[in-house]
C-alpha cells in the first residue's frame, strides 16, 4: 500500500499531461477511421485504396514523428531548467525545426503529381484500387509542409508541458476534416458527392489549417515561445543535436512505413477481402489502442526529459515504473475488451462477410499485443527524453524485419499456414520491439548520454 502511495502524485501528474494527449490522437484516430467506414459504403477496393494511400503518406507521418521527437526531447529538458540561456535555446529550436519542417515537405508535392497511380500499382493493387488509390494520394501529399509542420509544432507545446493548446487546435482541424471527408464522399448537404477525393480534399483542408493556426499561436505575444529568423540565429550546437535526436526516429519510421509496403504484399497474396481486412482491424486497433499508447509515450517523454535535465535521474527511473504499472492496468484491461468484442466492432467497416471475418482475426491478434507495445512506447518515451533514439531504431528495424516481415513470410508462404502464419507475426513484433528497448533501460548507459547532450548546450550558452 505504501508503494501504490508513493506512485499517486507521478500518475495524478502524467494523467494530467496525458488526457489531452489522448484526446488528441482520440480525434486524430476518429478521422481516419471515419475515412475507412466511408470508403466502406464504396467496398473492398475504396478500403484498398485509402489503405494504401495511408501507406504512403505514413512517410510524411514518420518524418514529421522524427522531427517532433527532437523538438519534444531537447524542448523538455531545457523546460526543466528556468535559465533565460533554456528559454533562448527553446525558441531556436522550435525556429529553426518549422523551417526545415517546411522545406522537407515540398518534394513530396511533385512526387506524388508525376508518381500517383505508379506508386499505388507497385504495391500490387488491382486496377480500380490503383485508380482511386491516385486520386487520395496526390490530395494529401499536396498537404505534406503543412503536416509536417503542424505535428511538429504540437510536439514543441508539449515538450514545453503544454498539452491542451495541441489538443484543442486538433480537436477543431480534425472535425472540419470529418464534416468535409463525410460530406464530400456521400454528397450530404451543400457538398457533392465525389466519393474517394473527397476524403483527401478533407485531409488537406485539416493539415492546412493546422499549420497555420499553430503559426498564428507563436506569432501571439501571449506564446511563451518567441519565433526567431532561423537563418539570422543559426545555432550550431542546438541544429546538430536536434537532428542527432530526430535522425534515428525519422530513419525508423521511414523503414517502418517500407517494411509496411512488403507486409502488405504478404497480405495480398491472399486477396483484396484480405488486405482490407487488415487495414480495417489496423485502423480500430488505432483507434482505441493507439491513443493510450501514443499519450503514455508522450507524457514519458515529456516527464522524463524534464527531470533529466533538472539532474533527477531517479525521479525520472520512478516515472518509469509508475507508467508502467499504468501500462498494465489500463492497457491490459482496455486489450481484453477489444478481443472479446472485435466482432461488434469490424461490423462499422462494411457489410462484407469475408472480409468482416478476416478482421476479427486480425484485430485480435493485434489486441493481444496491446500492453506489449505500450510498455515498449514507455520504456522508448523515456528513452527518447533522455536524447537516445537510437535504441528504439534499432528496435524496430530488428523486431520488424525478422519478427514480423520475415516470419510473416516464413510461416504465411513457406509452411503455408496463410493468414495464421501473419497473425502470429504481428504480436511477435510487439514483444520483440519491448524486450530491445527494455534491455537499453536496465543498463542505465541513458543517463551519461543525456549529460552529454545537456553539458555540450550548457557550455554553448555559457
Amino acid at each position: 500500500m505504501v508503494l501504490f502511495m508513493s506512485y499517486l502524485p507521478l500518475w495524478k501528474e502524467a494523467l494530467t499531461l496525458a488526457w489531452p494527449v489522448m484526446l488528441n490522437h482520440i480525434f486524430t484516430t476518429a478521422m481516419r477511421t471515419t475515412d475507412m467506414i466511408l470508403m466502406g459504403y464504396f467496398g473492398p477496393a475504396a478500403v484498398t485504396a485509402v489503405g494504401l494511400g495511408d501507406v504512403w503518406e505514413s512517410i510524411i507521418l514518420r518524418i514529421a514523428l522524427g522531427l517532433g521527437t527532437g523538438s519534444i526531447s531537447l524542448i523538455s529538458q531545457e523546460s526543466g531548467t528556468n535559465t533565460a540561456a533554456a528559454e533562448a535555446n527553446k525558441d531556436t529550436i522550435l525556429s529553426q525545426v518549422i523551417l526545415i519542417s517546411f522545406i522537407i515537405g515540398i518534394p513530396f508535392v511533385f512526387i506524388a503529381f508525376f508518381f500517383a497511380e505508379k506508386m499505388i500499382s507497385i504495391l500490387g493493387a488491382a486496377p480500380r484500387v490503383i485508380e482511386l488509390g491516385a486520386q487520395y494520394l496526390l490530395i494529401i501529399f499536396a498537404a505534406a509542409p503543412f503536416r509536417i509542420i503542424a505535428i511538429v509544432a504540437a510536439r514543441a507545446l508539449q515538450g514545453s508541458g503544454d498539452t491542451r493548446t495541441p489538443m484543442v487546435v486538433e480537436i477543431f482541424s480534425n472535425l472540419i476534416n470529418i464534416i468535409l471527408s463525410v460530406g464530400l464522399s456521400l454528397g450530404i448537404g451543400i457538398f457533392p458527392q465525389i466519393g474517394v477525393p473527397g476524403v483527401g480534399i478533407g485531409t488537406f483542408t485539416a493539415k492546412t489549417m493546422s499549420a497555420i493556426i499553430y503559426i498564428l499561436i507563436f506569432l501571439s505575444p501571449k506564446s511563451e515561445f518567441n519565433l526567431k529568423n532561423p537563418i539570422k540565429n543559426f545555432n550550431f550546437i542546438l541544429i546538430k543535436q536536434l537532428f542527432k535526436v530526430s535522425s534515428p526516429k525519422i530513419a525508423q519510421g521511414l523503414y517502418q512505413s517500407f517494411i509496411t509496403f512488403p507486409f502488405n504484399s504478404i497480405v495480398l497474396l491472399f486477396g483484396t477481402e484480405a488486405a482490407a481486412a487488415y487495414h480495417i482491424a489496423r485502423r480500430v486497433f488505432q483507434q482505441l489502442i493507439a491513443p493510450m499508447h501514443r499519450s503514455y509515450y508522450t507524457v514519458t517523454a515529456i516527464l522524463s526529459g524534464q527531470k533529466i535535465g533538472a539532474a533527477k535521474i531517479e525521479e525520472s527511473k520512478k516515472t518509469v515504473e509508475a507508467m508502467l504499472i499504468l501500462t498494465i492496468v489500463s492497457i491490459g484491461s482496455f486489450s481484453l475488451l477489444i478481443y472479446f468484442g472485435s466482432p461488434d466492432l469490424v461490423r462499422l467497416f462494411g457489410d462484407n462477410p469475408e472480409t468482416l471475418k478476416i478482421a476479427v482475426r486480425f484485430l485480435k491478434a493485434l489486441s493481444l499485443g496491446g500492453p506489449v507495445i505500450t510498455i515498449y512506447g514507455v520504456l522508448a518515451g523515456h528513452l527518447n527524453g533522455a536524447g537516445n533514439t537510437n535504441s528504439a531504431f534499432f528496435a524496430n528495424v530488428i523486431s520488424q524485419t525478422l519478427l514480423k516481415l520475415a516470419l510473416a513470410y516464413l510461416l504465411a508462404v513457406y509452411f503455408e499456414l496463410g493468414l495464421l502464419g501473419i497473425l502470429i507475426a504481428l504480436p511477435a513484433d510487439f514483444f520483440g520491439r519491448a524486450i530491445w528497448v527494455g534491455r537499453k533501460y536496465l543498463s542505465n548507459d541513458w543517463i551519461a548520454e543525456a549529460d552529454i547532450l545537456i553539458s555540450e548546450r550548457r557550455k554553448y550558452s555559457n
